[in-house]
């Protein structure tokens, strides 16, 4: 039983062997929430580059800046990810293990590295995200004056005598630039107040039903319709505006002929 506990205690007592290069970028991978193929191998080149000891350092750094509140991105957009943190100080503030000089950025084949596709993740900004984002917006407002174009046809036309009244609806979303959030589509109710002296201009246009108006003006939310209320300051119509360019077209070549 004696020579049992002994042989137990040198076990015990025996130095545990260094994690390997492998070993240890594998467990920073792991802390850092990486686990693409390509992040990863980029850790183990850090580690190789700078040394287990240093790699170690700057996982402590992430903790450390990640404790405190974070890093942003240059653009202010968003924090970095730990994995982006740990990215940036290696290339930053690491010094390479045998000649003291900092660790060379991996060249991206493409504009956007998939590399740095997996350390920095694109936030997705979506329609149910805009509630917080505009609470957030709303501390310091900005001023606007605002334009709004209505294109389209027409619905039933409610004469006024000075002025005529027409209600328009838009129910499709059309395609956005990327990272815009995408709303539901529910239609939107637009109520169009147009002078009479304008509305005499498009009237016989507007018959044609292969024709649409085009409508420049004021907008402003009417809560008691559910709608945009469109106040007029221009009216024409897509065939007016062709016919008013050939018409300056013509003008044209004959002053020049």
């Amino acid at each position: 039983m004696a020579e049992e506990e002994k042989a137990e205690q040198a076990l015990q007592q025996k130095p545990q062997r260094e994690p390997s290069q492998e070993e240890t970028a594998a467990l920073i991978a792991d802390e850092l929430g990486e686990t693409e193929e390509l992040p990863r191998a980029q850790i183990l080149s850090i580690v190789r580059g700078l040394g287990r000891t240093q790699a170690h350092d700057l996982l402590q750094q992430v903790r450390e800046i990640e404790a405190s509140g974070g890093i942003m991105l240059q653009d202010g957009s968003r924090r970095r990810t730990p994995g982006g943190i740990y990215f940036h100080l290696a290339y930053t503030v690491g010094r390479r293990k045998r000649d003291g000089k900092p660790l060379k950025r991996p060249i991206a084949r493409k504009p956007v590295s998939e590399m740095a596709q997996q350390s920095e993740p694109e936030v997705v900004f979506t329609w149910k995200d805009r509630l917080a984002v505009i609470k957030t917006a709303e501390t310091e407002k900005g001023q606007a004056n605002v334009k709004i174009t209505v294109v389209g046809r027409p619905g039933k036309v409610v004469d006024r005598g000075q002025c005529v009244v027409t209600v328009m609806e838009s129910n499709k979303v059309p395609a956005l630039p990327k990272g815009l959030p995408t709303p539901p589509a529910a239609p939107t109710k637009y109520t169009v107040y147009i002078g009479a002296k304008q509305w005499k201009k498009v009237a016989e246009s507007i018959r044609d039903p292969e024709d649409v108006l085009i409508i420049e003006g004021f907008p402003t939310v009417d809560a008691q319709t559910g709608s945009i209320a469109v106040f007029a300051t221009n009216t024409t119509t897509k065939k007016l505006q062709m016919a008013q360019k050939e018409a300056q077209k013509a003008k044209s070549e004959a002053a020049a002929g």
